[in-house]
């Protein structure tokens, strides 16, 4: 945004926005929040004092990165780095799954939304329904598979980046 943008959002001047900016004077509280709220913060999260912002993040489906794991495997990855973690969901046609085993940092926490799925941790195997939750150290090999009729799906929460 330029600094007139930012200043008809926000009601200072542009010459006041160009002095702060170039660290020539000071701002106020109240006006610092009414710069933060233009870039969708309150003032904490505006000077990194907190992760949270004034506003949601919004991650409509089509601009979700999608990715084919294997034949009738496909995942959808949320990224927010400045969190932490990843949500991914896992849709498993009929008689799918994973090729390969995962192996990767951090923790993961798997929720079962639909169907039943087979996960494989570790050389073990744990059959999950609908509702059911595993969580486990990621740095173990570890894989899902659908051996049922119906199509499955889960929800996973990955505290680490491997997507």
């Amino acid at each position: 945004m330029s600094l007139r943008q930012v200043a008809a959002e926000c009601g200072l001047s542009v010459s006041f926005l160009a002095a702060l900016e170039r660290g020539e004077t000071d701002i106020a509280l109240e006006r610092l929040g009414r710069l933060a709220k233009v870039f969708g913060h309150d003032v904490g999260s505006f000077l990194g004092f907190s992760r949270g912002r004034a506003t949601p993040s919004v991650f409509p489906r089509d601009e979700q990165d999608v990715l084919d794991r294997a034949p009738g495997v496909v995942y959808r990855v949320l990224r927010s780095p400045e969190l932490g973690y990843q949500v991914v969901t896992g849709d498993f046609s009929p008689h799918s799954g994973l090729t390969e085993e995962l192996q990767h940092e951090g923790s993961d926490l798997i929720m079962v939304t639909r169907g039943t799925l087979v996960a494989r941790y570790n050389g073990v195997e744990h059959v999950l329904s609908a509702g059911d939750c595993i969580r486990w150290t990621a740095g173990y090999p570890h894989s899902f598979r659908n051996d049922t009729d119906e199509p499955a799906q889960m929800v996973g929460v990955l505290f680490s980046s491997l997507y």
